[in-house]
């Protein structure tokens, strides 16, 4: 059960911190830069991990390591989406 856990924190708190961060760079790009989304998505890890902590200490590695392998599925789908994007003449930001 402690597996699953630390599977769902780390998916979770791993979409998180890719989503904001993903927010936060098109409103830099867009030139409305706002600063909460940076500091959120510095903290989902660390939030994650704490509650990983509590909750399935044993399996703490297991939820990094999913954590980080969505904010790199997630960076490598944005990268995808945006090069798609600008063969279709869409601007870098995806509008």
């Amino acid at each position: 059960m402690q597996t699953v856990l630390a599977i769902v924190l780390g998916l979770t708190f791993g979409a998180a911190e890719i989503a904001l961060l993903i927010y936060g760079v098109r409103r830099l790009g867009a030139g409305r830069l706002t600063v909460w989304p940076f500091i959120v998505q510095f903290l989902c890890p660390l939030a994650g991990l704490l509650l990983c902590a509590f909750l399935a200490r044993e399996r703490l590695a297991l939820s990094a390591v999913v954590m980080v392998a969505v904010l790199l599925a997630g960076a490598v789908w944005e990268v995808l989406r945006l090069r798609r994007g600008k063969e279709k003449g869409r601007d870098s930001i995806g509008n």
